[in-house]
């Protein structure tokens, strides 16, 4: 998957001058959104992989993700798209993204946490192939409220415990 895909996006790596951007991007998707210290420690673990999509090559992100590939699991932290850029299909293939450079660094599945809440994440991760297989109690420290673990075997993986 090339990064044509994303057209008429822009797909680039985050860097540290894309902070405030991501900044912004979380405090209108999220009520709960991460620090600036959350999101440079990302930039700079090399496990880590965060992908920002904007309207313009080198333009603040409209959308990103983020996730971890460490041994044979690719952990999706999270995904996030502007509002006013949202049903345009980017969170999907922001996962396809992810699933793909997950396979090419050796992941065999992918396993994430989304809140019960969350309708459309639900929503999205079920519509992508993701099913559930558990329930974290309590998990998120803002409220308490539970998340629900899913996963997903990638291509030429062995099935996820």
């Amino acid at each position: 998957m090339s990064r044509q895909y994303f057209e008429p996006f822009a797909l680039r790596e985050a860097r540290h001058s894309d902070l405030d951007g991501l900044l912004d991007l979380e405090g209108a998707c999220f009520d709960s959104p991460w620090t600036r210290e959350a999101f440079e420690q990302e930039i700079e673990l090399p496990q880590a992989e965060l992908w920002i999509v904007s309207e313009e090559e080198e333009g603040p992100p409209c959308a990103y993700v983020n996730f971890w590939i460490a041994a044979s699991e690719v952990s999706l932290l999270n995904v996030a798209v502007h509002p006013s850029q949202r049903r345009r299909g980017l969170a999907g293939r922001l996962l396809r993204w992810m699933e793909e450079r997950g396979r090419e660094g050796g992941g065999e599945s992918v396993f994430l946490e989304v809140r019960r809440s969350n309708a459309a994440g639900l929503a999205l991760y079920l519509r992508e192939g993701y099913d559930q297989v558990g329930i974290r109690k309590g998990y998120y420290g803002d409220n308490g409220e539970d998340a629900i673990v899913m996963s997903k075997t990638l291509d030429g993986g062995s099935k996820p415990l």
